[in-house]
């Protein structure tokens, strides 16, 4: 290639580089204002559809790959739980958020954001999957060994409560790990609402509503943040409907 070449060559890149950063740039922006134009706890889909591609195109630019990349997976993962769709598409949207945010984690072992949301699509993969499917796919083993690398006790707490049980041949759940993890996760990290809920949930099933409420006033007491708004709104709705329920069942006693 001569000079010239070489010269234009340098120009696309920089274009490119240029171009790409722009669409993070803008997509990082969408994710800011992720809770706008939503309707109750119900993400704007015009706006999540809208930082998945531009976040995805940002990944173009090696310069910005794990940041381009943790935003896909980030903005996926959002996606899953708060834009409304239809419940027959849930599967196929969660193998999509399973098999991205495996292969971003591949490339990305360390980043810590990445190998949350990998270990969170496991679990709830083999929550909903065959079970059969689930163990041949080694799910808890993934889930417990990326969950303990990056000290997640809120996915390993769920992992353990949720993760299909099959004897012999997968010893999960454990309630008594769930019930250890999802405490660790609250204790940790108060200010997440969904520990709240989570360990809430946990005591519900296990018939200590007591206890379950006063985790509940606890979560309800913080508020809402304003940079988690659209998931701390989600967060209350939770806790408030596992109040309903334990209030009914303790009604007919």
């Amino acid at each position: 290639m001569g000079t010239f070449g070489k010269i234009i060559g340098s120009i696309l890149l920089c274009c490119c580089a240029i171009f790409a950063n722009d669409n993070l740039h803008f997509a990082d922006s969408c994710y800011s204002v992720r809770a706008l134009k939503a309707n109750g706890d119900k993400a704007d889909a015009k706006n999540a559809k809208l930082m998945i591609n531009a976040y995805r195109k940002a990944m173009a630019d090696t310069s910005v790959l794990e940041k381009a990349t943790t935003g896909y997976i980030k903005s996926l993962y959002f996606s899953l739980r708060f834009v409304p769709f239809e419940k027959k598409n849930r599967m196929g949207k969660l193998d999509t958020l399973k098999n991205e945010s495996e292969k971003a984690f591949n490339k990305f072992p360390t980043n810590k954001e990445i190998a949350h949301i990998y270990a969170a699509a496991m679990s709830m993969w083999g929550a909903e999957k065959n079970p059969l499917a689930a163990v041949k796919d080694g799910v808890a083993l993934k889930v417990r060994d990326v969950a303990y690398a990056t000290k997640n006790y809120q996915v390993l707490g769920r992992a353990h409560q949720l993760l299909p049980y099959i004897p012999l041949i997968l010893p999960w759940p454990d309630k008594d790990s769930a019930d250890k993890y999802l405490g660790l996760a609250l204790q940790n990290d108060p200010k997440d609402l969904y520990n709240y809920y989570f360990l809430a949930e946990f005591r519900m099933d296990q018939k200590r509503y007591d206890e379950a409420l006063e985790i509940i006033h606890q979560g309800l007491a913080r508020g809402v943040r304003t940079e988690e708004f659209l998931e701390d709104r989600r967060g209350r709705w939770h806790l408030k409907e596992i109040e309903k329920k334990i209030n009914a069942k303790t009604r007919k006693k």
